[in-house]
C-alpha cells in the first residue's frame, strides 16, 4: 500500500505534468512574437517555423508535449487517446511540413542528409513506441482495455486503432520510399486533433464513455471545447477562401488555445482530488 508521502509525491508529479502542458506552448508563443516583431511578418502556418529560426523551439515544444501526453494517466479511453495524441505529436514535430519544397531548394547531398535525418527520427520513435507498448503489456496496463467499457468506447477505440495502423503503414511506406514523406505531417496533425477530441469527449458523460464521472461538474465546458474545435476546423477552408494567408496559422493556434483550456480544467479538477 502506498504511503501518504508516496501519494503526495505522485499527486504533485501529476499536477506539474498538467501545468507543463499549459506552460510549454508559451515557449513558442514568446519566440513567435519576438520573430514577428523583428521580421515584421507571421508565417502562414505554425509548422512553417520548422524551417526558420524558431525550429528548435518548435520541435522541443511538440516533442515535450508528446512525451507529457503519453506520460499522463487518465481514465481508460482518455488514457488511450492521449497516448495516441502524444505519438502523433512526435511526427508533427519531426517530419517537416512542405518537405518537398524544401528538398527542391537543396543540393543532392543536403537532400540525402535531410531525408536520412527524418528516417532516423521516424525509426527511433517507432522502436521506442514498440518498447513502450511491450512494457504496457508486461505491466498489465495494456491500452486495449480502453475499448471494452461500452459499445461507444469499442467503436471509438477500434476507429482510433484502425487509423493508427493506417498511419503507421503510411509512415513505413514513406520511410522506405525515402523521398518527400508526403502526407505524413498533415495526417499526424489531423489525427492529433482527432485523438485529443476523443480524450476531451470522455469527460462529457461517464456512463457510455467512462467508468466514473470525470466532468468535475463542468460537462458544458468540455462540450463547448469540442464544438469550438469542430468550428475551428470548418473555418479553415472559409478563411482560405477569403484569401487570408495566415488561415492555417490562426486555426492551429485556436486549437492549441482550446487544448490549453482543457488542461486548465483538468488542473483545477484534479488539483486536490478526494
Amino acid at each position: 500500500m502506498a504511503t501518504s508521502i508516496e501519494l503526495s509525491q505522485g499527486r504533485s508529479t501529476l499536477r506539474y505534468v498538467r501545468l507543463m502542458l499549459l506552460v510549454v506552448p508559451l515557449l513558442l508563443i514568446v519566440a513567435i512574437i519576438i520573430y514577428g516583431i523583428t521580421n515584421q511578418r507571421i508565417e502562414d502556418s505554425l509548422s512553417s517555423y520548422y524551417l526558420g529560426p524558431a525550429r528548435d523551439l518548435f520541435v522541443a515544444m511538440l516533442v515535450t508535449t508528446g512525451v507529457l501526453l503519453v506520460v499522463y494517466t487518465g481514465e481508460e479511453l482518455e488514457d488511450y487517446a492521449l497516448n495516441l495524441a502524444g505519438f502523433y505529436a512526435m511526427f508533427v514535430a519531426l517530419v517537416p511540413t512542405k518537405l518537398g519544397e524544401t528538398l527542391a531548394e537543396l543540393g543532392a547531398g543536403d537532400q540525402r542528409r535531410l531525408v536520412f535525418s527524418v528516417q532516423v527520427s521516424v525509426i527511433a520513435i517507432l522502436v521506442v513506441s514498440a518498447v513502450f507498448i511491450w512494457l504496457g503489456l508486461r505491466t498489465s496496463r495494456a491500452p486495449h482495455r480502453a475499448l471494452f467499457h461500452s459499445t461507444l468506447t469499442r467503436v471509438l477505440g477500434l476507429l482510433s486503432t484502425l487509423l493508427l495502423i493506417g498511419f503507421v503503414l503510411l509512415l513505413l511506406w514513406r520511410t522506405i520510399e525515402g523521398k518527400q514523406f508526403a502526407g505524413v505531417h498533415a495526417s499526424a496533425a489531423v489525427l492529433l486533433i482527432f485523438s485529443m477530441g476523443i480524450a476531451i469527449a470522455s469527460h462529457l458523460d461517464h456512463k457510455p464513455l467512462c467508468g466514473m464521472d470525470t466532468s468535475g461538474g463542468k460537462k458544458i465546458h468540455y462540450a463547448i471545447i469540442l464544438m469550438l474545435m469542430l468550428l475551428g476546423l470548418i473555418s479553415w477552408p472559409i478563411l482560405l477562401a477569403a484569401d487570408i494567408q495566415e488561415a492555417l496559422f490562426i486555426v492551429e493556434w485556436f486549437q492549441i488555445a482550446l487544448f490549453s483550456y482543457f488542461w486548465y480544467l483538468e488542473s483545477r479538477r484534479l488539483w486536490n482530488p478526494a
